[in-house]
Protein backbone atom coordinates (compact mmCIF):
# COMPACT_ATOMS: atom_id res chain seq x y z
CA UNK A 1 0.00 0.00 0.00
CA UNK A 2 1.31 3.44 -0.93
CA UNK A 3 0.69 6.40 1.39
CA UNK A 4 0.31 9.78 -0.30
CA UNK A 5 0.30 12.90 1.86
CA UNK A 6 0.36 13.39 5.59
CA UNK A 7 -3.07 14.85 6.34
CA UNK A 8 -4.52 13.43 9.52
CA UNK A 9 -8.14 12.27 9.50
CA UNK A 10 -9.82 13.19 12.75
CA UNK A 11 -12.11 10.65 14.35
CA UNK A 12 -15.52 11.60 15.72
CA UNK A 13 -15.23 11.73 19.48
CA UNK A 14 -17.31 12.96 22.42
CA UNK A 15 -14.34 14.94 23.78
CA UNK A 16 -12.48 16.47 20.80
CA UNK A 17 -8.90 17.65 21.16
CA UNK A 18 -7.83 21.28 21.02
CA UNK A 19 -6.35 20.84 17.54
CA UNK A 20 -9.65 19.52 16.20
CA UNK A 21 -11.59 22.39 17.78
CA UNK A 22 -9.14 24.92 16.35
CA UNK A 23 -9.44 23.42 12.85
CA UNK A 24 -13.23 23.42 13.12
CA UNK A 25 -13.28 27.04 14.25
CA UNK A 26 -11.17 28.08 11.25
CA UNK A 27 -13.55 26.32 8.85
CA UNK A 28 -16.59 27.84 10.54
CA UNK A 29 -15.07 31.34 10.43
CA UNK A 30 -14.45 31.02 6.70
CA UNK A 31 -17.96 29.71 6.07
CA UNK A 32 -19.53 32.59 8.01
CA UNK A 33 -17.44 35.09 6.05
CA UNK A 34 -18.87 33.68 2.81
CA UNK A 35 -22.50 33.53 3.92
CA UNK A 36 -23.77 37.12 3.44
CA UNK A 37 -23.55 37.36 -0.37
CA UNK A 38 -24.49 34.44 -2.61
CA UNK A 39 -21.38 34.42 -4.78
CA UNK A 40 -18.26 32.38 -5.22
CA UNK A 41 -16.29 35.34 -6.49
CA UNK A 42 -15.63 33.63 -9.83
CA UNK A 43 -16.90 35.66 -12.75
CA UNK A 44 -18.75 33.87 -15.53
CA UNK A 45 -16.73 32.63 -18.43
CA UNK A 46 -14.36 29.98 -19.60
CA UNK A 47 -10.91 30.07 -18.12
CA UNK A 48 -7.81 28.43 -19.54
CA UNK A 49 -4.59 28.47 -17.58
CA UNK A 50 -1.11 27.55 -18.72
CA UNK A 51 -0.05 26.35 -15.28
CA UNK A 52 -1.60 25.15 -12.05
CA UNK A 53 -0.03 28.15 -10.33
CA UNK A 54 -2.06 30.52 -12.52
CA UNK A 55 -5.26 28.59 -11.81
CA UNK A 56 -4.55 28.64 -8.07
CA UNK A 57 -3.85 32.38 -8.15
CA UNK A 58 -7.15 32.95 -9.97
CA UNK A 59 -9.04 30.86 -7.41
CA UNK A 60 -7.41 32.73 -4.50
CA UNK A 61 -8.29 36.11 -6.04
CA UNK A 62 -11.91 34.97 -6.50
CA UNK A 63 -12.09 33.81 -2.89
CA UNK A 64 -10.63 37.14 -1.75
CA UNK A 65 -13.28 39.03 -3.75
CA UNK A 66 -16.06 36.89 -2.26
CA UNK A 67 -14.85 37.38 1.31
CA UNK A 68 -14.47 41.14 0.76
CA UNK A 69 -18.00 41.45 -0.66
CA UNK A 70 -19.41 39.49 2.27
CA UNK A 71 -17.58 41.60 4.85
CA UNK A 72 -18.84 44.78 3.18
CA UNK A 73 -22.39 43.38 3.08
CA UNK A 74 -22.18 42.61 6.79
CA UNK A 75 -20.81 46.13 7.40
CA UNK A 76 -17.74 44.74 9.13
CA UNK A 77 -15.44 46.81 6.90
CA UNK A 78 -15.99 50.53 6.24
Amino acid sequence: MRVVGTRKQYQVNHLPSGAVLKAGAAIQETALALAAVPTTGVRRGIYRFATHAQANAHAEEALTRAIARNLIARKLVP
